[in-house]
């Protein structure tokens, strides 16, 4: 197939394809990006440039989905502005319209030619032929809601941003190592500590809560005790091996299947060869002679080269897997045994043949079925290349999946009471679901109840089409079924603060002069010292929370406390600080290069980003707070 594709480059339909490419590359504007309406006020101004309310909420959109794609599940508006979603996005497009407005007041440009050569090479756009898939451009544009105009836009601003920081940053020199080995010192240096642990639950037990605590405390964590809001989902599926199943193939499509893929029913021949290499012709034809007379061939190679069995195998190996000498040499032989010296750069090979297998070539009759799958899957992909315009106009045109599903012959699948984890109300995960891409879980969880179907795109070239029948809001479950739960909940709060507590006043009477070893005899349990610690990564003891370990680094000398939660939620930690070890000389040395890099790269950003403060301020930068919640 693949070769009827390149001979299909020459004819003249892809000829005529490939030139409303070309045009298509030509007359890209941007006008469907950049035009404005003064009906809806900007949400930011730039200089000379607006930020208008679509395009912002078009880039949260894209942010909050790949958000959502790394957490594994969808953010509501809350999350997103906890996250400074909104901010970071907004900043974001500012910091690129004040680099274009700067670009261009250098004379720098980024022309209609340059963007389509970077966009035309862009591996992501790359087909299995190297070359710029149109397929794949659109697929991509499809998938991230670009328009060609609104990508061509996107790039051109990136490559004149690349030009002016490029210009701006290129002379920035490598960290002075002074600095460097300063701050190596200060990370690698490593610490130790004795310390006890305050175990909440042999605590004695916390009066039993009133029920006016247990209210208080029910009402405080409502997220705690809240069912999760929950989606009936509904999908259909369009993919090659779906279609497959229909679709006819002749034995003529078969037979030119079988002729363009023939190497693939090919198993050459290949046989199991040993080698011994000797300095000379004759003291390899001395050899040959030995083993003709009845020593074994790994005998021979134990008594003359010291080689073990393992060391003479060259394995069941194909003829093309060889150097070219011994190839023909091993390969000659019409049956197991012994070759004559073989000379080459390494030197002279006495070579033997241990098994032949002979090679095969699967038949067309035995091959039949497989080359119909085939063929057949490779049809559906042309198939689905077709249907998915009509599947586009019967979404757009309102028709329900049912009516979709019945007219295209797919199967409509169902799913009750889905969770944003993929979990049914049973708590059990849904295996059922389709790979997609955006994932259909996430996407699930951002559409409105009963709104128009999405396509989601699949590896294999299929697609699916998602809608949400129902959304089951989260809701607070009844005080009397988390009851236990709740109670369970203040109990332990009630131990950890009692071991909270107690660790205090522990660390009140270490830092009045007393006795860390006496304290952990009065409480029953055994003192313990640190492995060494360190600045950087999670604790060596995973005993110690991060807020203990901080504290004992932020100590001055030996001897100080520091008091704080254990690793594990409820205990406490009472330390004393022991020995601080300075950094290995050995050490600094051996990540000086890496750290310099680092420092450096450090220097840039921060370079950058006092130049985009500048620049910002130059051109005068304002923004519309209500605009932007309208937006958003």
């Amino acid at each position: 197939m693949l070769d009827q594709m390149r001979k299909g480059a020459g004819s003249w339909v892809a000829k005529i394809l490939m030139l409303l490419l070309v045009i298509s590359f030509g007359a890209w504007g941007i006008g469907d990006y950049v035009r404005t309406s003064a009906a809806v006020p900007p949400v930011a101004k730039v200089g000379d440039q607006e930020i208008r309310a679509e395009e912002f909420a078009d880039a949260m959109r894209r942010e909050s989905q790949q958000m959502a794609r790394r957490l594994g599940q969808s953010l509501s508006r809350e999350q997103m502005q906890q996250f400074g979603l909104d901010e970071s996005v907004l900043n974001g497009l500012i910091a690129a319209r004040a680099y274009e407005q700067a670009a261009l007041r250098q004379g720098l440009a980024a022309t209609p030619g340059v963007v389509r050569d970077y966009i035309t090479r862009a591996e992501t756009f790359k087909g299995t032929n190297g070359q710029f898939d149109r397929l794949r451009y659109d697929a991509f544009l499809r998938n991230e809601g670009y328009s060609e105009a609104m990508l061509v836009e996107l790039v051109r601003r990136d490559l004149l941003r690349e030009q002016l920081l490029g210009s701006l940053l290129s002379g920035v020199d490598a960290a002075p190592n002074v600095a460097v080995d300063a701050i190596l010192a200060y990370r690698l240096e490593t610490r130790m500590a004795d310390y006890i642990r305050i175990e909440a639950a042999k605590l004695p037990a916390p009066a039993a809560p009133s029920d006016a605590e247990i209210e208080e405390y029910y009402k405080a964590n409502p997220v705690r005790y809240s069912n999760p809001e929950r989606r009936d989902i509904a999908w259909l599926s369009f993919t090659p091996a779906g279609l497959a199943g229909d679709i006819a193939v002749s034995d003529e499509e078969i037979a030119e299947e079988y002729e363009a893929h023939k190497a693939d029913y090919v198993t050459p021949e290949r046989r199991q060869v040993q080698q011994v290499v000797f300095p000379s012709e004759e003291e390899a034809k001395a050899e040959q002679l030995a083993v003709a007379g009845g020593e074994a061939f790994a005998a021979m190679a134990e008594r003359t080269r010291q080689m073990k069995a393992a060391d003479i195998e060259l394995g069941l190996v194909q003829k093309e897997q060889l150097p070219p000498e011994l190839a023909n040499a091993a390969f000659a032989l019409s049956a197991p045994g012994l070759t004559d010296p073989v000379k080459s750069a390494f030197g002279w090979h006495l070579i033997r043949v241990a098994e032949i297998k002979p090679g095969n070539v699967t038949p067309l009759s035995e091959a039949k079925d497989k080359l119909r799958q085939q063929v057949a899957l490779l049809k559906a992909g042309d198939a689905l290349l077709k249907l998915r315009p009509m599947v586009e106009d019967m979404i757009a045109g309102g028709a329900p999946l049912e009516e979709i599903a019945k007219a295209h012959k797919a199967s409509l699948h169902t799913q009750a009471g889905l969770d944003a984890r993929g979990q049914d109300v049973a708590g059990k995960l849904v295996e059922s679901l389709p790979v997609t891409t955006p994932p259909l879980l996430t996407e699930a969880f951002q559409l409105g109840e009963k709104a128009d179907p999405i396509i989601l795109e699949q590896s294999d070239g299929g697609f699916q089409l998602l809608q949400v029948s129902a959304i089951k809001p989260s809701a607070v479950k009844p005080l009397a079924e988390v009851k236990d739960e709740v109670v369970a909940a203040l109990t332990a709060s009630k131990r950890a603060k009692a071991a909270d507590q107690l660790a205090m006043q522990i660390g009140e009477r270490l830092r009045a002069g007393g006795d860390l070893l006496k304290e952990a005899q009065a409480l029953g349990v055994v003192a313990q010292t640190t492995p060494p610690l360190s600045r950087s990564g999670a604790p060596a003891d995973k005993a110690l929370s991060p807020t203990v370990v901080n504290l004992l680094f932020a100590a001055k000398q030996p001897g100080e406390v520091a008091v704080g939660p254990a690793g594990t939620t409820g205990d406490a930690i009472v330390a004393r600080l022991g020995r601080i070890v300075p950094a290995d000389v050995a050490a600094i040395a051996a990540q000086r290069d890496r750290a310099s890099q680092q420092l450096t790269q450090g220097l840039i950003g921060e370079l950058e980003e006092r130049y985009r403060k500048q620049v910002e301020a130059s051109l005068g930068v304002s923004t519309d707070a209500a605009a932007r919640a309208r937006a958003f």
